[in-house]
């Protein structure tokens, strides 16, 4: 068995206000695409989604782990929490000579603050894994797997939070300008109309 556990903390500058900023990145459905190694699977709604996280390690063992997340925004406290969508169906593991796939559990947090005409994002990312080892990994050294591993757990997750709010920062101006004059107000007024849960 691979156990995988990958946690990170940043801080982010991004160049527009709170309010816009937690606009932009509420649709979870929109916003996943810009994640590096990340693929969505299936769009259940805006902020349900199932992705797929896929790397080659080594330049040869591909993993595979499916997630099912859940988008949460709060107005009041300017924040995003991700969590796993209740109710998903999980996914069988699975292991070939050089693949394995699984189920994975991701999490993240983005608390926004007002910051030099911008805004400040702290941001939280985890995501956590049990996976089936490759049969090619199988008579490899401990030492092996423990790399991959540590690559994944450390490595990528810092390459996928980086990577997300470089691609993040460069998509905004067009999704910007493609929006309308009064965005605000029609996301707030939406808000408004939906049931509580």
């Amino acid at each position: 068995m691979i156990t995988l556990n990958g946690t990170i903390e940043r801080r982010f500058y991004f160049p527009a206000d709170p309010l816009m900023t937690l606009i932009y990145f509420s649709d979870l459905s929109r916003v996943t695409y810009l994640l590096p190694h990340i693929t969505v699977v299936e769009t259940y709604s805006a902020d349900k989604v199932r992705i797929r996280y896929q790397t080659v390690e080594l330049g040869a063992y591909t993993i595979n782990i499916i997630c099912d997340l859940d988008g949460c925004v709060n107005v009041e406290s300017m924040e995003i929490l991700i969590g796993p969508l209740a109710g998903s169906t999980d996914v069988a593991r699975e292991a070939t000579l050089n693949a394995t796939t699984g189920y994975g559990y991701y999490t993240s947090s983005a608390k926004l603050f007002p910051e030099d005409g911008g805004t400040a994002i702290d941001y939280r990312f985890q995501f956590t894994s049990e996976l089936l080892r490759p049969r090619g990994l199988r008579m490899m050294p401990k030492r092996v797997v423990d790399r991959i591993v540590q690559s994944i757990s450390l490595g990528r997750v810092e390459e996928i939070a980086e990577g997300f709010m470089e691609n993040a920062i460069e998509a905004f101006a067009a999704w910007h300008a493609a929006q309308p004059h009064d965005l605000v107000a029609q996301w707030l007024a939406a808000r408004e109309s939906e049931p509580a849960n």
